[in-house]
């Protein structure tokens, strides 16, 4: 994934940072955040966040899908 392409998906940047010799860009869209971290030009990592959700109304289908998506090791 790259950031043109979390763009494309209707993210928008949020913060941009250094630390030490790496550089982060974070995007966020409701709930939903991800951060691209770059050694030098070179990504190193891609981390998804998903915000603490207190109350959130949700199928059987929607809560099998969740299930695949974020309880499978094949990522």
């Amino acid at each position: 994934m790259t950031e043109p392409e979390i763009e494309a998906l209707g993210f928008q940047k949020t913060k941009s940072y250094k630390h030490n010799q790496y550089h982060t860009n974070r995007y966020e869209l409701g709930v939903l955040e991800v951060e691209f971290t770059y050694e030098n030009k070179q990504l190193v990592t891609c981390d998804l966040t998903i915000e603490e959700i207190n109350c959130l109304p949700i199928t059987k289908t929607e809560l099998q899908q969740l299930n695949t998506i974020l309880n499978t090791d094949e990522h």
